[in-house]
């Protein structure tokens, strides 16, 4: 009677405990389902070199000791229409375009893209080079603007060179997102490695060192960050290696889940998208044809 008695004891404890169990198991499986079911926000960023995009309506060419000239109205046209049919292809949110002539390039790129329906905004200063002539700006379909930097024009010293060298062309833009989020994006263009040599190259490590003080400066006032741009070094480099360790960013070309390039194609790319605070799920290359000399970079940011 005793033995029969506890049994049923047991066996009333452990259908309890698997009832419990069963009880913990579901309700976790049900929160991961929830959270799981929980779309992820969306970002698609591209870096563009747009090769001396200059516009023949300002009336004046940029650029004291070299430029291309202006081109035609029809040419210029054409090349925004060009990119605004990439841009739309790829539903990218924000650009960062360098090798353009002043602010004028960047509001007719605007206008054109916002031709299509949602408005496009852009940031814009300034830069140094006005031995080019040739500038940066953001542009944007996504967040509202909060404030752009030039952040002083940094400089970043190497040992071994006495002098530093200042950044040239850089851009800074705080961008508040639609979840109240606050990104960060820094563009910023470095020195040709066109006819290099070992003091080029300690050159445009002394701007990666620059950078790397915007960065840090941006940091600690946004949520996430975007550096993205024509950097002129290849990923394996002491200047892409110092702007990823020194500004803890990730590189979309090693970081991105869908990335169908070989190493044999990745290796000699000198534009590049670093971030921090997203997940990456595809990096993609946009041939641009005869418009530019190099491809568009894009990434597919999650976070």
């Amino acid at each position: 009677m005793l033995r029969s008695a506890g049994l049923a004891i047991r066996l009333g404890l452990f259908v309890a405990v698997a009832l419990l169990s069963l009880s913990a198991s579901t309700s976790y499986a049900e929160s991961y389902a929830e959270q799981s079911a929980t779309p992820a926000q969306k970002l698609v960023v591209a870096a563009l070199n747009a090769e001396w995009l200059w516009t023949p309506t300002d009336g004046k060419v940029d650029g004291s000791r070299f430029n291309k000239g202006d081109p035609s109205i029809d040419d210029y046209q054409e090349e925004l229409r060009f990119y605004r049919r990439l841009i739309e292809r790829f539903d990218i949110d924000i650009l960062a375009l360098s090798e353009i002539e002043n602010e004028q390039v960047a509001k007719e790129f605007a206008q054109v893209l916002s031709a299509s329906g949602k408005p496009w905004a852009y940031a814009y200063r300034q830069g140094r080079d006005t031995a080019t002539g040739q500038d940066l700006a953001i542009l944007f379909k996504t967040g509202v603007l909060g404030n752009q930097t030039d952040f002083g024009f940094p400089s970043g010293a190497v040992k071994g060179y006495a002098k530093p060298k200042r950044l040239s062309k850089v851009l800074g833009a705080k961008l508040r997102l639609e979840d109240d989020q606050k990104l960060g994006v820094i563009t910023s263009h470095f020195l040709s490695k066109r006819n290099d040599s070992a003091k080029k190259s300690a050159k445009r490590l002394m701007q990666a060192r620059a950078l790397v003080k915007a960065v840090n400066q941006y940091d600690a006032q946004v949520d996430k960050l975007l550096v993205l741009g024509d950097f002129n070094d290849v990923r394996h480099s002491p200047v892409i290696k110092t702007l990823e360790r020194k500004g803890d960013l990730r590189n979309a070309q090693t970081e991105c889940v869908n990335n169908p390039y070989p190493e044999s194609k990745l290796r000699y790319l000198i534009d590049h998208i670093l971030f921090e605070g997203f997940q990456c799920s595809a990096f993609v290359l946009i041939d641009t044809e005869h418009f530019s000399d190099h491809p568009m970079l894009v990434a597919h940011l999650e976070y």
